[in-house]
């Protein structure tokens, strides 16, 4: 799985990055009672706002942390990536109002380029036929980090309100000593690109994604997936109430046995041969039907031991992903790595703004007992929806 330490580190760095993440989810509720806002439902409003604001600064400058990262190299953009992510969690974790959290968030969304640049790090390193399985690594952090992150976050919550963020700061200042004391540079002067003030400007960057006339159809696929992904996060914990009446405990189980079956897939499951030979366009056929299948399945399920069933399908779903960032990647230059990544990055951040909403939004009609047809799982139906669309484009587009 390591074959280069370099992809070793990228991981440990996105891992502690998530874990950062994941560590102040279970206390987020109680943070924002001691800032006083003290009501569940307005807690939940002003939950939703600081995840909003977050993913906005994450669309509006990937792409230009992106391109600064083609001009300055990658790990510049690693260590004060790090830093910022330190100094959002001090600023949380101080925090004594509701507005202080934002500037923090702000602050997190401004530094939320570790992900991008790590994808890019390791595209300047692996050849293209080893791009699939190494942007899978990305995938398999993720999947580890939401296994743990919550874990320890809930259990230091139990000591202290304030923990979690101090712990989530000295994990980004572990992984700002990591990447400057272990971390090579990929870009030698030649593959960097020139410095413009125009590279700043994060408006005209986001206006580049439309100029790429062959990634047009491509991204919009890759959005559609990123859109249909977030259902997952947005109604998993209601849909599961709502459905089996699940305690907390059991929502959290529920999705540890996703986080466990994502790394296996990501970090084993698409090295094996059989995928390993699957073209690009069959291996993301194959993910999207497996998505398809467990989406619908999700959206009718009445039997809670069927859940188990579809979650490993789901599971198999998460390879799409790597598979088409590497299709993008090998498409592109080796001194647009970064901007590429950006982009994507850009259009994940998109989709947590409006896809918690529309998730959220289609869950509370197809729930309440008003509804002409009472489907609590609609938001999963439309998932599989724009999974079968994805399906459709990518037939289309990809050679």
């Amino acid at each position: 799985m390591f074959k280069d330490i370099r992809i070793l580190l990228i991981f440990n760095v996105i891992l502690l990055d998530i874990i950062g993440i994941g560590i102040i989810f279970p206390i987020i509720p109680d943070l924002l009672n001691e800032v006083g806002i003290g009501k569940n439902a307005s807690a939940a409003f002003w939950g939703g706002l600081l995840s909003s604001s977050y993913a906005f600064m994450q669309f509006a400058f990937s792409p230009t942390i992106g391109t600064l990262s083609d001009i300055f190299g990658r790990r510049p953009i690693l260590l004060l990536a790090s830093l910022l992510l330190a100094l959002d969690y001090l600023v949380m974790g101080f925090a004594e109002t509701i507005w202080i959290l934002f500037i923090g968030r702000i602050i997190g969304g401004l530094a939320g380029g570790t992900i991008a640049t790590g994808t890019a790090y390791l595209a300047d390193i692996s050849s293209a036929k080893e791009k699939k399985k190494n942007f899978a690594i990305i995938g398999a952090a993720f999947g580890l980090g939401f296994i743990l992150g919550p874990v320890i976050g809930g259990l230091m919550g139990e000591i202290s309100i304030r923990a979690p963020f101090f712990l989530s700061a000295l994990l980004s200042l572990l992984n700002f000593f990591l990447c400057l004391f272990l971390l090579p540079e990929t870009l030698g002067f030649r593959t960097k690109k020139n410095f413009s003030i125009r590279s700043l400007n994060p408006l005209l960057n986001i206006s580049n994604i439309f100029k790429i006339r062959l990634f047009k159809g491509l991204f919009f696929c890759f959005f559609l997936i990123a859109l249909a992904n977030t259902v997952y996060p947005a109604i998993w914990s209601f849909w599961g109430r709502e459905v089996f009446g699940w305690s907390s405990g059991m929502i959290g189980f529920t999705l540890a046995c996703y986080g466990v079956l994502l790394f296996i897939v990501q970090a084993f499951i698409i090295r094996l041969q059989f995928f390993d030979r699957l073209s690009t366009k069959n291996l993301m056929s194959f993910s999207l039907i497996c998505g398809i299948i467990a989406l619908f399945s999700f959206g009718f399920v009445r039997f809670e031991v069927f859940v188990f069933a579809i979650i490993p399908i789901a599971a198999l779903s998460e390879m799409v992903s790597p598979t088409l960032k590497a299709f993008l990647s090998n498409e592109i230059s080796e001194m647009d790595q970064g901007f590429l990544q950006g982009i994507l990055n850009s259009i994940v951040g998109l989709t947590s703004i409006i896809g918690p909403i529309s998730m959220s939004y289609i869950f509370s009609k197809g729930a309440s007992q008003e509804s002409i047809l009472y489907i609590p799982g609609a938001p999963f139906l439309f998932a599989g929806c724009l999974f079968f669309i994805s399906l459709i484009f990518i037939r289309r587009f990809l050679p």
